[in-house]
C-alpha cells in the first residue's frame, strides 16, 4: 500500500549523556506540518545510518527431530534493566561487516549451542520507535536435532546461571508462556505476539465464514 510521506527534516542531534554503547539524545526536527519539535530518547552510538543499518536480529528457531514434536528454541535470560529473568528468542547485535544471516547463526550458536539453517529473512523493522532508533530483523532458522552436533546440547550447556535454553513444543507455546508469566518471569512481547499469531492462524484455518459470523468446521 502506497503512503504519502510529507517532508520532514532533522535540524540537530544533541548527545546529552552517553555510555559505551548507548546515548541519551535530543533531536530537533521539522514535523510534517512544518512545526519545529524535539524528541528525546536512546540512540545507538555505533549506528552509522539511522535509516538503513540493522542493529539486531531476532531468531525464531524451530527444533525438529524424527518422531518428536517440533519445538521453538527460547532462552531464559537475566536482564539487569528489568531486574528479572525474561523468556525470549535468541537475539543479538549485528557486528560490523556481518550479514543478518551470519548474525543469526552466530547468536543461535552462542546462546543455545545449536547450529541451524536460515530459512527466511524479514524486513528491517523498528524495535521501539517512540523511545529508540534501534532497528531489527526477524529470521527463521531450522535446527536438525538428529544431526550429531545438535544432540545432547542441553546437557553440554555452560554453567552460566543467567541463561538457559528452553525447548517449547510449538502447539503449546502460548500456554507455556502464560505459565512463565504466572511464575513471575517476564515474557518478551515479540515472542508473545508470535505465539498469539500461531493460535489465531490455527483457529482461522478451522473456521468458515457464515452469514451470522464464524463457526468452527467439524
Amino acid at each position: 500500500m502506497d503512503t504519502i510521506k510529507e517532508p520532514c527534516s532533522v535540524l540537530n542531534q544533541e548527545e546529552m549523556c552517553a555510555g559505551d554503547k548507548l546515548a541519551f539524545s535530543r533531536i530537533t526536527f521539522i514535523d510534517p506540518c512544518g512545526l519545529k519539535r524535539s524528541w528525546e530518547g536512546v540512540t545507538r552510538k555505533y549506528k552509522s545510518d539511522s535509516n538503513s543499518s540493522i542493529d539486531e536480529v531476532y531468531v525464531i528457531a524451530f527444533h525438529r527431530r524424527l518422531l518428536y514434536r517440533e519445538c521453538i528454541i527460547l532462552v531464559k535470560h537475566y536482564r539487569p534493566a528489568l531486574k528479572n529473568f525474561t523468556i525470549e528468542m535468541p537475539t543479538g547485535r549485528v557486528k560490523d561487516c556481518e550479514s543478518a544471516e551470519e548474525t543469526a547463526l552466530r547468536v543461535l550458536k552462542q546462546h543455545t549451542g545449536y547450529s541451524g539453517v536460515v530459512k527466511t529473512v524479514g524486513p528491517n523493522l523498528a524495535v521501539s520507535p517512540a523511545s529508540s532508533n534501534c532497528t531489527m530483523r526477524f529470521l527463521t532458522l531450522v535446527v536438525n536435532g538428529d544431526e550429531p552436533h545438535n544432540r545432547y546440547i542441553r546437557s553440554k550447556q555452560s554453567s552460566d546461571p543467567s541463561r538457559e535454553t528452553l525447548l517449547i513444543p510449538v502447539e503449546e507455546l502460548l500456554e507455556k508462556l502464560r505459565e512463565f508469566t504466572e511464575a513471575n518471569y517476564l515474557v518478551d512481547s515479540r515472542i508473545d505476539a508470535f505465539a498469539i499469531g500461531l493460535v489465531m492462524g490455527n483457529t482461522s484455518r478451522k473456521m468458515k465464514v457464515q452469514s451470522g459470523g464464524f463457526a468452527f468446521n467439524k
